[in-house]
């Protein structure tokens, strides 16, 4: 396949960039990091915090924007500016607060880029371990009334979650964005947040035509991120909805399918 004209790529992490251990290999460290060189823009773009994201860019040497929260948030690395922001309405956080409580459901509160829970548990330490986050309990998260988080997000068993996006998506219709994004993470945004129109967003700022993006996904977040790019490639790992959507499919992410595309279109 001849080589692509790529002005932006748009790279997930989890599932994508990153194998199933959670760790960023050396290849694909080194064949992002040359693609950034020729002059590409290098957005990376998940649904983790900005901060647990941060560490990635950095070793990849990229100064490129960072999108987070699966598109609620996308701030600027080298002034710190934010570029996009939509959160939660404050009422519906309240909402969400209370029926977790009431079902003692653990909570990951995400406002100002600082994640914070009721309390400690075996899920946090599963969800900082995995992340590189601080989980910072404060007891009771009404605390926050009146505050519009970023993100909201419930960490429980695979069984459970696939349960419970069933029972929010009923109590919430189409007041919040739902979706898992890990067998144990079911996140809640503002309706208007996706992937894709973060992604549009930034693209915009930096005047790229979208026709030149170029997005790598594997997750059903990833779904609006390939719709919005002019070239989409889909993981080995992927669901079948991205690999449908997409122009290529690479290997997986344990195989380092991001440096194998990224060699066999955009170098």
């Amino acid at each position: 396949m001849s080589v692509i004209d790529c002005h932006l790529a748009a790279i997930d992490l989890d599932g994508t960039l990153l194998d199933s251990e959670y760790q960023l290999c050396e290849e694909n460290r080194q064949t992002v990091q040359k693609l950034a060189e020729k002059g590409v823009i290098v957005v990376l773009a998940s649904g983790r915090m900005h901060e647990t994201i941060l560490p990635f860019s950095r070793r990849i040497h990229l100064n490129d924007p960072i999108i987070s929260y699966n598109g609620a948030m996308a701030k600027d690395v080298k002034t710190g500016e934010l570029l996009h922001h939509i959160p939660i309405p404050s009422n519906l956080a309240k909402k969400m607060i209370t029926y977790c409580a009431n079902r003692n459901l653990h909570l990951n509160f995400y406002l100002d880029d600082v994640l914070y829970v009721r309390e400690r548990n075996k899920w946090s330490e599963l969800y900082d371990n995995r992340t590189g986050a601080t989980s910072n309990p404060v007891g009771d998260l009404h605390r926050f009334d009146g505050d519009e988080p970023t993100k909201l997000q419930i960490v429980d068993s695979p069984q459970n979650i696939d349960r419970f996006l069933i029972e929010f998506n009923n109590l919430f219709k189409d007041e919040l964005y739902i979706t898992k994004t890990q067998p144990e993470y079911l996140e809640f945004m503002n309706p208007s947040v996706s992937k894709g129109s973060a992604l549009i967003a930034v693209a915009g700022r930096l005047r790229v035509s979208m026709a030149k993006v170029v997005a790598f996904g594997d997750g059903y977040n990833d779904m609006s991120l390939m719709e919005a790019a002019g070239f989409r490639v889909a993981m080995g790992n992927s669901i079948d909805e991205i690999k449908t959507c997409a122009d290529y499919i690479t290997s997986t992410n344990d195989e380092n399918g991001v440096a194998a595309a990224i060699k066999e279109l955009l170098l």
